[in-house]
């Protein structure tokens, strides 16, 4: 197989790498519930390939100048949190959950929850302590971010289309290891810290964090980092899983050893440093990686076909996942959901509110760039890859169709499809057809 263009060499081979101390390897997200969801197709599916690589030949490579212009934002964003000093949340930020209480919630089968479980929760958010831990730390292990202190599940009724399991309203986000972190405060039962990231605030489990000094991040911030570019590796200390690690986690490269750099959490609550080299090529590379088309299709053909976790929930993606891990190796971040995406990241925004459905199409395919274009409509998000028989195509994490009858035919995957999916069923809501909701193209 080709090898990936790294700036670094990363060759090493299995043998040394078993008697490495930490050791980056091939993993696999363990199968869940989530994998047993419906995963159906549309017409899209069937006939047009699910890989990205004949549509990563119509992209226009970036300039190696335009790419480290925006990885040198990439890493100022990265490491935000770390340059607080106190938390700086609004009111309504730190509290918006809060409206769950206020309605009708459910478990995963439909069993009411009642409103004293909500009254525990907010007992146990302990916000009165807000702010009084106020300390920067790392995250040392894949984690989900909570909107309450707690693993359980809470949804609307599974009787209302596109509600049930996997939509989580208490699954806020997923973050990868190595995520600088700021803490406000622990939870009332200690099991939980408050946390912010550049992308996303809420809670994550306390061992799953570490709390960090000067030192530390004198050691971490080494200017000079690499990011996964292979999905689902495992990575191991002294023969323990440390954590599942994701495509577009990233990892500093250490600057004497050339080692790349890891978080571990020590028996004092505060993190180490860890070194190791991967065991294989591919798995990690120097950012920002070229952008170009066979970077692209690399990257591209392990986001496409796997299931969709809202939330990031059970080590899965959503759309804005998707959007932001694909375009993470190029050097480009983008915040964590939909709207931000569109209107809050370095991408430059333009309008298709009040267009025809021909007047989109023909905009999309004007002044889209492939693979280096957003579609956004709100609450979906969607990579444009390029044209195919004079028709806009797409790559997206996509729950599914909506009909007629307000149910949805599913499709609960990442998918490549038109911008018409679904199209040929009599049965599909036209008037919620994806090229009839968009309302924005953001531009890389």
């Amino acid at each position: 197989m080709r090898k990936l263009i790294f700036t670094i060499s990363i060759i090493t081979t299995l043998t040394t790498s078993l008697f490495a101390e930490t050791i980056l390897t091939i993993g696999e997200r363990e199968k869940s519930d989530i994998d047993y969801m419906p995963s159906n197709d549309v017409q899209d599916t069937l006939e047009i390939p699910q890989d990205p690589t004949q549509f990563s030949k119509q992209a226009d490579p970036m300039s190696r100048e335009e790419q480290l212009d925006y990885d040198m934002r990439y890493n100022e964003k990265y490491f935000e949190p770390w340059q607080l000093t106190e938390m700086d949340l609004s009111e309504g930020e730190k509290t918006w959950q809060f409206v769950f209480a206020k309605r009708q919630m459910y478990r995963r089968y439909n069993e009411k929850i009642s409103k004293q479980w909500f009254k525990n929760q907010i007992k146990n958010s302990n916000f009165d302590n807000y702010d009084t831990i106020s300390k920067p730390a790392i995250v040392t292990k894949h984690s989900d971010i909570k909107l309450y202190p707690t693993e359980e599940e809470f949804y609307y009724n599974s009787n209302r289309a596109g509600e049930g399991f996997p939509f989580d309203y208490n699954q806020n986000s997923s973050v990868y290891i190595n995520t600088p972190i700021f803490v406000s405060h622990y939870s009332k039962d200690k099991e939980w810290v408050y946390i912010k990231t550049s992308f996303a605030f809420g809670w994550i489990k306390v061992d799953n964090m570490a709390f960090v000094t000067d030192k530390f991040k004198e050691q971490f911030q080494t200017d000079n980092y690499g990011i996964v570019t292979t999905d689902n590796l495992d990575i191991y200390d002294d023969n323990q899983l440390l954590s599942l690690v994701k495509l577009g986690s990233i990892f500093p490269i250490d600057k004497v050893s050339k080692k790349y750099i890891v978080a571990k959490r020590g028996t004092d609550g505060y993190a180490i440093i860890k070194k190791f080299r991967p065991t294989e090529v591919n798995l990690i590379a120097k950012k920002p990686i070229k952008f170009n088309s066979f970077n692209i299709a690399f990257i591209g053909k392990q986001l496409v076909n796997k299931p969709y976790g809202w939330g990031g929930k059970l080590k899965t993606r959503d759309c804005s996942a998707l959007t932001r891990d694909f375009f993470a190796p190029f050097g480009i971040y983008l915040p964590r959901n939909s709207s931000q995406q569109a209107k809050e990241s370095d991408g430059v925004y333009m309008s298709l509110a009040g267009m025809s459905k021909e007047e989109k199409t023909e905009a999309i395919m004007t002044y889209g760039k492939p693979c280096r274009s957003l579609l956004f409509v709100p609450g979906h998000i969607m990579l444009y890859l390029g044209k195919k028989d004079n028709e806009p195509i797409i790559m997206h994490d996509y729950w599914g169709v909506r009909l007629k009858n307000g149910k949805k035919h599913i499709l609960g995957r990442s998918v490549i499809t038109t911008t018409k999916p679904g199209k040929e069923m009599a049965n599909v809501k036209e008037k919620s057809m994806l090229i009839n909701t968009f309302k924005g193209l953001v531009n890389f």
